[in-house]
């Protein structure tokens, strides 16, 4: 769908149970200066409290699209935001995060100009409970100072060895929903729960350049209530790195003993301390996991 020459860009906002939140992100999508966007919302809550807050909204703007989910889909509500989008291109948009007004326009103008571009991210700017901006987490701190076209492997491989998604959440990147052949989170036939963002970009870079602009184009909240996978702390989102490093030399990444073994070596240094006798044993699994690789390499 094509309007002012410009292809359809789709915002994607699975919601949960945070109307506030919700209502302040909804508004960031809706202003964008990008003139051709729909904007589709699947409700995954356990109330109808979203849907009360969105009905003037409704009414008024008919690039806005909402579902209600019969059932909590959990993941599977990412999925059916994807298949119900007619963009050309897609958006996430986490409802408790916040797009700059331009971020759609100003990520689109690399889509416009080149085709070999897989995928577009940004600086986001981390901010409290309140909106206010607050000091970078670990992982988000500006990668370039100027805008920079990365050949996608080359960043993958940044980001395999450092164990660490400086890409972003899935607010940050604007990417061709073609481009995009499996269902988002799912990298080599398997679904990833605390990485899933992680995981569909590493299948993006596969296909070309990535763009990050040095701006803030979106902006990551960080507050008591949020989903503590989204964050990546703790051992089961750790453990997801080693699958990552392992099936993506299929795609090229890690081409090299050195960089393979480099990222291993990170994954070992990175695991926190197992909590649970499950755990430790998922540990004692993943070392001698690792152990065979590198007497095999």
């Amino acid at each position: 769908m094509v309007k002012n020459n410009l292809p359809l860009v789709s915002i994607l906002i699975p919601a949960y149970n945070r109307p506030h939140y919700l209502e302040i992100a909804l508004t960031s999508a809706l202003r964008q200066t990008y003139s051709n966007i729909e904007v589709i919302i699947c409700d995954d809550s356990t109330d109808n409290r979203v849907y009360a807050m969105l009905v003037p909204y409704l009414a008024k703007y008919p690039q806005l699209k909402y579902f209600k989910n019969e059932k909590n889909l959990f993941l599977g509500n990412w999925h059916r935001c994807f298949d119900l989008a007619s963009g050309e291109y897609i958006n996430y948009l986490m409802d408790d995060d916040v797009f700059h007004r331009e971020k759609i326009e100003k990520m689109m103008r690399y889509y416009l100009q080149s085709e070999d571009i897989a995928l577009v991210s940004s600086f986001r700017q981390t901010i409290d409970l309140n909106g206010n901006f607050i000091p970078p987490i670990l992982g988000t701190e500006k990668l370039f100072e100027e805008t920079t076209i990365l050949d996608g492997k080359h960043l993958g491989n940044y980001v395999l060895t450092k164990c660490m998604n400086v890409i972003g959440e899935p607010t940050t990147v604007l990417f061709r929903k073609r481009d995009l052949t499996e269902k988002f989170g799912v990298y080599k036939n398997k679904q990833y729960t605390h990485l899933n963002d992680l995981a569909s970009w590493l299948s993006l870079l596969s296909k070309g350049k990535a763009v990050y602009i040095s701006e803030a184009l979106s902006y990551f909240r960080i507050h008591p209530n949020q989903n503590s996978s989204t964050l990546g702390s703790g051992y089961l989102p750790i453990r997801e790195f080693l699958d990552l490093i392992i099936d993506s030399r299929e795609d090229g990444f890690l081409h090299t003993v050195d960089l393979y073994k480099a990222a291993l070596s990170r994954y070992q240094q990175v695991i926190p301390a197992p909590q649970t006798l499950s755990e430790k044993n998922k540990l004692i699994e993943d070392l001698k996991r690792i152990e065979f690789i590198l007497k095999t390499i």
